[in-house]
């Protein structure tokens, strides 16, 4: 009898204990189904999911459609273009610009305003050219990335842009001086980029982070900055070849447009078919 009892009571602690180990099973399997639905609509909300085969090339310009994009067509300038005839642009095609609105020094350490920033947001505004603006950082660390910040946003007072704000922060090889970012890791300069861009989206400013091949394998953690949109900048190819979804291709930064003497980086941006830029 006693074994009979003993017999029972091990089964039943059998079958507990199955339904135990079932139920943790189950319970990782589900877990495992919600992260790949919310790494399926992270990646989904990323960026536009681009067939670039589909890119036609039209006199130097690059344009694209399918059945849920399209994209305009753009350019970025700073003061290195020196004085612009934005109606001419305009009669050009381009369709959006990017303009400087200041910099950080890369050995004074100090935030300089473009100097042709005035002259080129008028001239955008005044020719209805979609206007976007960015900054050239060169931070240290976050508190110097959330001056940055703040800087830009005390400058657009009162002006509106229409697309969003950009972070762009490059390699500077200096000859005789030793660059403020050398040595940063990569930890550090994405730590800054988020900063930057949280900060601006905290006060109502939509964000875009500029960045190219080089950048993005080797200082940057691009499973973190690819939250947001990202403006690509690469060259001499038919394709960008980034795995993470672009909102904008730099494709060339020696073209020539009517209204600018200099060189002129030319820009792709695929935007939804509701013409809301993506």
């Amino acid at each position: 009898m006693k074994k009979n009892r003993i017999r029972k009571l091990e089964i039943v602690i059998g079958v507990l204990f199955l339904l135990f180990a079932s139920m943790i099973i189950i319970g990782r399997l589900f877990h495992k189904e919600e992260e790949a639905i919310i790494e399926e609509e992270t990646i989904a909300d990323s960026g536009p999911q681009i067939d670039y085969s589909k890119i036609d090339v039209i006199s130097g310009k690059y344009y694209y459609e399918d059945e849920n994009f399209a994209s305009i067509f753009g350019i970025d300038v700073s003061e290195f273009q020196d004085v612009i005839d934005w109606k001419k642009v305009k009669e050009d095609g381009t369709e959006f610009a990017y303009i400087r609105i200041g910099r950080r020094g890369a050995t004074t350490g100090l935030i300089y305003e473009d100097k042709n920033f005035e002259v080129n947001y008028n001239g955008t505004k005044e020719n209805d050219i979609l206007t976007g603006v960015y900054f050239f950082s060169q931070a240290k660390d976050e508190a110097e990335a959330l001056e940055e910040a703040k800087w830009v946003m005390d400058h657009l007072k009162g002006k509106e842009v229409d697309l969003p704000i950009v972070y762009d922060c490059e390699e500077v090889f200096l000859e005789d001086e030793k660059p403020r970012l050398e040595g940063l890791e990569r930890e550090q300069l994405t730590l800054n980029a988020i900063t930057f861009l949280e900060e601006l989206k905290k006060n109502g400013y939509d964000v875009m982070v500029y960045t190219y091949l080089y950048w993005a394998d080797t200082y940057f953690d691009m499973e973190r900055i690819s939250q947001y949109p990202i403006w690509f900048a690469q060259y001499d190819t038919d394709v960008p070849k980034l795995e993470w979804p672009i909102r904008i291709w730099q494709y060339s930064n020696q073209g020539t447009i009517n209204g600018i003497k200099e060189p002129t980086d030319l820009n792709i941006m695929f935007i939804q078919k509701n013409g809301q830029p993506e």
